[in-house]
């Protein structure tokens, strides 16, 4: 039977949690294409808390955030050796962006070159060096294609490319929003809150406001300590440090009428995730002018800034402003079903299969 497996190689297990985009992006491809064909997600044992035994491809081995990087990496090349040798001649294998040398590395080492191998790829960090770019030599060969957000993307990798956004709106209909009157917060900054995302400036400037502003995401130490010295004075800003569920933090977005991306640094030259969810649960974007986010003008789904210290956020109380970008949100969303079938005919998803 022909299968469509998405693999994990590196499989991050964070004290129990997957942390990252992994399990939202193995979802995704369950809802876009289990009509078309038997996919199956691949992964270490973390996957087994959210996947059932059929979606499963179990691979032996996680990554554990804290340890040993050098044996994080060997548990990768080792679920490398073990996915290529227990797939199909006619399995279509689309391996995250996770790991991304490790998986290069496991690639180069133990893939076939008549396996229909694709990667998805968010950014050229893996050609930063000559190390990388040998190893990335070596495993280009048995690669058919990527799928990335950018024709750069491809091009820089010297492959075949699938040009489409992170994830893909999986609905043929937009999910009813929360009622404007009914939100909860004005502002929301919700996921993994560090440095390259802005979120310290962010919170100091929306401490000068008086909007209701929710902060809710894991940081590192330092990151924890800064953010709880600013909020501790401030009136306005709610902060729940620590992880967040998959529920919460869907429900979180849903509840605010507007969230924050004061993106910098690595999101200069790369695309954002944490954007799509926002859109796909009919919220509007407040953001920093950069790559990741030109889209949210040209689309019309928010507003971007240059420096949020000079960003007026009275903006979050135009109520006709904020209908005119759900307008601009649904326009975009009915968008997403051409990224569907693009992946479908990159993927050769379109011939018959078994189901």
């Amino acid at each position: 039977m022909k299968r469509l497996i998405l693999a994990d190689l590196k499989s991050t297990n964070n004290n129990g949690k997957n942390t990252g985009h992994y399990f939202a992006v193995a979802r995704n491809y369950l809802e876009l294409y289990s009509d078309i064909c038997h996919v199956v997600i691949a992964g270490g044992p973390i996957y087994k808390t959210v996947f059932t035994a059929r979606q499963l491809l179990s691979l032996p081995y996680d990554s554990f955030v804290g340890k040993n990087p050098i044996i994080n990496k060997l548990r990768a090349l080792k679920n490398s050796r073990y996915l290529f040798r227990h797939v199909n001649e006619d399995d279509i294998i689309v391996l995250q962006h996770s790991g991304v040398v490790t998986t290069f590395a496991g690639i180069a080492l133990f893939a076939k070159k008549k396996q229909n191998l694709y990667v998805i790829q968010y950014d050229v960090e893996a050609l930063s060096s000559l190390v990388k770019r040998i190893i990335y030599s070596i495993a280009k060969k048995k690669i058919k294609g990527f799928i990335c957000p950018s024709e750069r993307i491809a091009e820089s990798y010297g492959k075949e490319g699938c040009i489409v956004t992170d994830y893909i709106y999986p609905k043929d209909n937009l999910s009813s929003p929360v009622p404007y009157d009914s939100k909860t917060y004005d502002v929301a900054i919700v996921g993994h809150l560090s440095s390259d995302k802005g979120v310290l400036e962010a919170v100091r400037s929306l401490a000068k406001t008086r909007l209701q502003v929710l902060v809710a995401g894991k940081a590192d130490e330092e990151m924890s300590i800064l953010l709880r010295r600013e909020c501790s004075d401030t009136h306005n800003i709610e902060l729940k440090l620590g992880f967040v569920s998959d529920k919460n933090y869907y429900d979180y977005i849903k509840k605010s009428r507007y969230c924050v991306l004061n993106y910098r640094g690595v999101y200069e030259d790369r695309s954002s995730g944490a954007v799509l969810d926002i859109l796909f649960n009919c919220t509007p974007i407040l953001g920093h002018r950069c790559k990741a986010l030109n889209f949210v003008e040209t689309e019309h789904v928010g507003v971007l800034f240059d420096n949020i210290e000079d960003f007026d956020f009275s903006v979050v109380n135009d109520r006709t402003l904020y209908d005119s970008f759900l307008s601009g949100i649904k326009r975009y969303l009915s968008k997403q079903k051409k990224y569907k079938q693009k992946v479908i005919d990159f993927l050769g998803l379109s011939d018959p299969v078994e189901k």
